[in-house]
């Protein structure tokens, strides 16, 4: 059979705990006739099972860990001590000090090498919780957790039990032992078990003159008086254990480790539970989920258990004004919330055992609890840039510039719908069926959309640009390839030279990545004026005021909108105007502005061309009702805009800026524009990245001169299409 490890632990220490490891041992040894070791890692007790067994000479742990790697469990055996009665002994360290340099890493490769060699290993813990007791606790088939018959020692060991569970390992791998308890005393076994809040497995009589004999003698009493009352209760312990398959049943508990609830036989949903669920389905979303409980698979099902069970343990809103003010109120409210979930999780998954699935499972309920649910690890991904939400099932994100179905749902439509409040209704937005959409942003400044039945027929729906907490800067762009050193310079140049830029590019393009980079440029000194839907931009100049539009409320009233917020930031007297996007009547205003002395501006548009910039100017300004000929309207356009810098998503998932046209005037009724930088691709690579040259295309554009008057040097040959005669470096 394969090894099992039980762990002996405590509360505290003085329980008893290397005295019961020491004689449970050599019980097994007696009553299975089975290779058994001890194995001490007790730091504060180092040498307390050597001294207990008589030994004085044995090689430790620490000794040999610099070569264990070099170690078979062949070649191991050698370094286990045999004791006289036939068991195995490890102890841990010659003293405190080398047994705190072994590190945890070093016990799990031991513990590896001792397993073949034996069908038991007891390991003596030391008290609490250390790194050196969850390596041995994470393959244990049984933690028994000892206790003195005390008041004190009984409830510190019940609240170690729930820290414990906390930590995600499975009740039923726990036992209590109560160690020397008088009959006669004030506790009799029946308030003990009321105090640790549930029976023991067993509760040993007191003998302190056998237990302080076996220690002088260095005699275990279980070997040396197996007659007396207390090692007959030891060796009944073992055959309980052994004849009613307690030992085998934790095994199987263990066993169990390194599977998904689904892989794991022992969990089932019964009738009674089916029958919950559904009623709970009900009370969350009027029966409008989708799926009954029997199509839910057993993890979804179990996972529903706990969100029905956990108003029964934990009064959220009630914890929340609790810790309302505290500084730590987020961790708080977590910790709780944790604690909670893992103990109904015993309660209706017992049988769910692997440590790393119950954390998951815990994590998981608490992140819809608390949190987004299962958007929190992708928001947690650095790699990830968007989210998108095609209802409960269906989770989306693009990962490293490539779109891809990911792992995570939700339990049903319904915690999806409260993932959509928790974001809106801070924000003092509101999603219902008479206001199926809106926008929004997370608190790191993610953007997010939503929205939801009838007009979402599928489900609610969430998509979510990612907010970087760190902004891009130039040198990123060019490590991506997206931009070269030569443009950068040029762009700086331009945005302190004042001139109004327009950043045009389709959805997922790099637009406000790009319109961010380019607001760096900015002076210190220059005051800015941020006007976006939902606020985006980081810029860190030191004089910067962000504006952010608004919608109507539940009356529908209050709404604020873009337009709004230009016509007001003229009054505020502005350097810089920074409109995130141009997408409605506003285009007109921020025209206006630049053509007004607001020189410097910038701003977005989504169009897939430069020329269908303009051509998407013009609209925008018609939506503002003017009444005013096509030939006016885009005479303010060239007299306003002097560069559009045109950004795309390629096929690969980068993202470049593909052209860069300076607006030179009109011609008849044509805006006129000369293209200075574009890119030209080339193919693809075996692994379907773009291939491609960005450069200039020879044309050297009129702005050049105006940023000569200003002092701004920038080099006509950076200009030159290659094969083309270029000017020395030198102030253009």
């Amino acid at each position: 059979m394969a090894c099992r490890f039980v762990v002996v632990g405590g509360a505290r220490d003085g329980v008893g705990k290397t005295s019961f490891a020491v004689n449970f041992a050599l019980s097994l040894l007696k009553e299975t006739r089975k290779r058994v070791m001890i194995v001490d890692l007790d730091v504060s007790g180092v040498g307390d099972v050597a001294a207990l067994l008589g030994i004085t000479e044995a090689r430790t742990i620490a000794e040999f860990l610099p070569y264990v790697d070099q170690l078979t469990p062949q070649t191991f055996g050698p370094y286990i001590q045999a004791h006289g009665t036939g068991v195995g002994v490890l102890p841990l360290a010659a003293n405190p000090q080398a047994a705190r340099k072994v590190a945890p890493e070093g016990i799990r490769k031991v513990l590896d090498l001792a397993g073949p060699l034996c069908d038991y290993i007891v390991i003596d813990a030391g008290a609490g919780v250390d790194p050196a007791n969850i390596v041995a606790m994470e393959r244990a088939s049984g933690i028994f957790l000892l206790a003195s018959a005390t008041p004190t020692s009984l409830a510190a060991t019940r609240q170690f039990a729930d820290h414990l569970q906390s930590l995600h390992f499975p009740q039923a791998l726990v036992k209590f032992v109560v160690n020397a308890h008088d009959a006669a005393g004030p506790l009799p076994r029946e308030a003990v078990a009321v105090r640790l809040g549930r029976a023991a497995l067993v509760v040993l009589p007191r003998d302190d003159t056998l237990t302080l004999d076996a220690a002088l003698k260095a005699a275990p009493f279980v070997m040396d008086a197996p007659r007396a009352a207390l090692s007959r209760t030891y060796d009944e312990l073992v055959r309980q254990l052994v004849e009613k398959g307690i030992l085998d049943q934790l095994a199987a508990v263990e066993r169990g480790r390194g599977q998904s609830v689904d892989q794991h036989r022992g969990v089932e949903v019964t009738q009674e539970q089916d029958k919950a669920i559904e009623g709970f389905l009900k009370s969350r979303g009027g029966g409008k989920t989708g799926r009954s409980a029997k199509e839910m698979d057993n993890r979804t099902r179990l996972k529903m258990l706990i969100h029905k069970r956990l108003p029964e343990v934990l009064d959220l809103k009630r914890l929340d004004r609790e810790v309302g003010g505290r500084p730590d109120r987020d961790k708080l409210l977590r910790e709780r919330a944790e604690a909670a979930v893992a103990k109904v999780l015993d309660e209706e998954g017992a049988s769910v055992t692997d440590r790393n699935e119950r954390r998951r499972i815990v994590k998981e309920v608490c992140d819809e609890a608390l949190g987004l649910g299962a958007l929190e690890d992708l928001l947690a991904d650095e790699r990830v840039t968007e989210i998108m939400v095609n209802g409960r099932d269906n989770v989306f994100a693009e990962i490293n510039g490539k779109l891809r179905k990911t792992e995570y749902s939700f339990t049903d439509d319904a915690q999806l719908m409260a993932v959509i409040e928790r974001i809106v209704t801070p924000l003092g937005r509101r999603i219902d069926e008479k206001s199926p959409m809106v926008d929004a942003r997370l608190a790191d400044g993610s953007r997010v959309n939503a929205i939801i039945p009838p007009l979402a027929i599928d489900g609610p729906s969430i998509t979510i640009r990612k907010f970087a907490r760190e902004p891009m800067k130039v040198d990123d762009l060019v490590r991506f390839g997206s931009l070269t050193h030569d443009l950068a310079d040029l762009l700086r140049a331009c945005v302190q030279a004042r001139l109004n830029i327009v950043i045009s590019g389709g959805t997922g393009s790099g637009k406000t990545t790009l319109l961010n980079v380019l607001s760096s440029f900015i002076p210190e000194d220059d005051r800015i004026v941020t006007i976006e839907d939902a606020a985006e931009l980081q810029l860190r100049q030191p004089h910067v005021v962000r504006l952010e539009s608004r919608p109507a409320n539940i009356e529908g009233v209050g709404e604020v909108k873009i337009r709004d917020l230009v016509k007001n930031s003229l009054r505020m007297r502005p350097d810089r105007i920074v409109v995130g996007e141009c997408r409605g009547a506003e285009a007109v205003d921020m025209l206006q502005a630049m053509n007004t002395g607001h020189d410097g501006s910038l701003t977005t548009v989504h169009a897939n061309t430069p020329r269908d910039a303009l051509s998407r100017l013009e609209t925008l300004v018609m939506f503002a009702g003017l009444d005013l000929p096509s030939r006016a309207i885009r005479e303010q356009i060239a007299s306003a805009i002097n560069i559009i810098v045109q950004v795309s998503r390629l096929s690969d998932g980068s993202r470049r800026i593909l052209s860069v046209c300076e607006v030179s005037g009109m011609e008849a009724q044509t805006i006129t524009m000369q293209e200075c930088f574009a890119f030209k691709q080339t193919g693809v690579d075996a692994q379907r990245k773009v291939i491609g040259t960005f450069g200039p295309t020879g044309f050297v554009p009129k702005f050049v001169s105006k940023l000569g008057e200003l002092g701004i040097e920038v080099p006509r040959g950076i200009f030159a299409a290659p094969g083309q005669a270029t000017t020395p470096r030198g102030r253009a």
